[in-house]
């Protein structure tokens, strides 16, 4: 009986060793990953949910989290750019003999971008800046102009300053992956905006790039 008892939590402790080896494993490679995607990115980090290696044999990870940093997206430069996926499918014979995470397919990637209001300040002339607030965007011209609006989405890829009033408004216009193509969302809080972007079933799509 103590054998036994001795046998099973050996195995136990094999497969929890596995289990964090294979996942720090699949986590550098999607690092790897994203950077040969978007060369320019920086800090790029990944996360693999647990568990990982009771979905092996049906090739895919529950959930993959890849966080890249200034990153280009057109007219100006995105702070962190993160891509929360689920239904991540991989071949695992690649990612286990050639160290290279190929991602076949994912079910569903939330995708969301963070510009500060400094950055989103470059897409404006010469003089005029941007404060970002709650729920609230104040453009600030030359003088004591203050103007307070709000930034709403244009399909499918602008963001628009909104006043009553004004004539022409201000555009943001993002490019890259997949910005470029689904810009669903804005959140303004103090000092940044956030865009978002689901997408459901994007093929290999799993990586934001430039």
């Amino acid at each position: 009986m103590r054998l036994l008892r001795l046998v099973l939590v050996l195995a136990v402790i094999g497969a929890l060793v596995g289990e964090v080896a294979y996942r720090f494993l699949l986590q550098s490679e999607f690092v790897a990953a994203a950077a040969a995607r978007d060369p320019g990115a920086q800090d790029i980090s990944a996360n693999v949910g647990f568990p990982v290696t009771p979905g092996l044999a049906l090739h895919r990870t529950a959930s993959v989290t890849v966080a890249e940093h200034r990153v280009d997206l057109g007219s100006l430069r995105a702070d962190a750019v993160v891509a929360r996926g689920t239904g991540v499918h991989v071949n695992v014979l690649t990612s286990l003999t050639g160290r290279r995470a190929d991602v076949t397919s994912v079910d569903n990637v939330d995708f969301s971008a963070d510009i500060s209001q400094a950055e989103a300040s470059r897409t404006l002339p010469a003089g005029y800046s941007y404060v970002f607030q709650a729920d609230k965007v104040i453009m600030k011209g030359p003088g004591t102009t203050n103007l307070t609006g709000r930034f709403q989405v244009r399909a499918p890829a602008q963001l628009i300053f909104i006043l009553p009033g004004l004539q022409t408004p201000p555009v943001i216009t993002f490019s890259g992956y997949p910005f470029s193509q689904c810009v669903q969302a804005v959140k303004v809080v103090p000092g940044k905006a956030t865009v978002t972007c689901s997408k459901a079933h994007p093929g290999t799509g799993l990586f934001p790039h430039s």
